[in-house]
């Protein structure tokens, strides 16, 4: 598996700086979780997401994966790439607000 954190950016981040954000995972918005399942079918997934665990079962395989951030377990989404035969899991993190993470 693979996590990957993706943040918000626009032109007033790029070229002016104004809201303060820099490339730490400190003012990214959302972690993206790559699973390789080689091998799987799409039904044979099962998936569960809790604040800080996510919990994936299929027949072949099973991964409990300590986060490294809360997340928020109710609004997130997941699709699987049939092609590259990898689980792309999209969480928003969830934080208290700071002079960062205002939004």
């Amino acid at each position: 598996y693979q996590i990957l954190f993706k943040q918000c950016v626009g032109t007033e981040d790029v070229f002016f700086g104004m809201s303060r954000k820099d490339p730490s995972t400190a003012c990214c918005e959302d972690m993206v979780i790559k699973i390789k399942l080689p091998e799987t079918k799409y039904s044979d997934i099962a998936l569960d997401i809790q604040d800080k665990v996510l919990d994936l079962r299929t027949p072949q395989k099973k991964l409990l994966l300590h986060l490294p951030y809360r997340v928020d377990s109710k609004n997130g989404k997941a699709r699987f790439l049939s092609e590259e035969e990898t689980l792309e899991v999209t969480l928003r993190v969830s934080r208290m607000f700071d002079f960062i993470n205002f939004l």
